[in-house]
């Protein structure tokens, strides 16, 4: 998969964390918190080391960072933020 492609899917799945913090996945959903950022994470990992600007690399690992840890404490709100941030970044033209 390309860089352009999996900054896409990055996109599409940080615009699904502006909408779904942990506690509001459907239960009849295939996909759960867990794995969610499970596959965020790894999507991450596998763009970081292919962009050119350090800068935007280490805005994305906080802003993630940020957002994985207010999730995980409850802070929607907190969370939520942070994933909006990051989708109005507009990830998917990073390089």
């Amino acid at each position: 998969m390309s860089l352009k492609q999996k900054l896409d899917d990055f996109a599409c799945s940080i615009s699904l964390a502006t909408t779904s913090p942990p506690d509001e996945y459907p239960e009849w959903s295939a996909v759960t918190y867990e794995a969610h950022m499970a596959d965020l994470k790894e999507l991450w990992w596998q763009i970081r080391p292919k962009l050119k600007s350090l800068e935007h690399a280490e805005l994305v690992d906080g802003k993630l960072t940020e957002m994985i840890t207010a999730f995980d404490a409850g802070e929607k709100e907190k969370g939520r933020a942070a994933a909006w941030f990051l989708y109005n970044l507009d990830v998917n033209k990073l390089t």
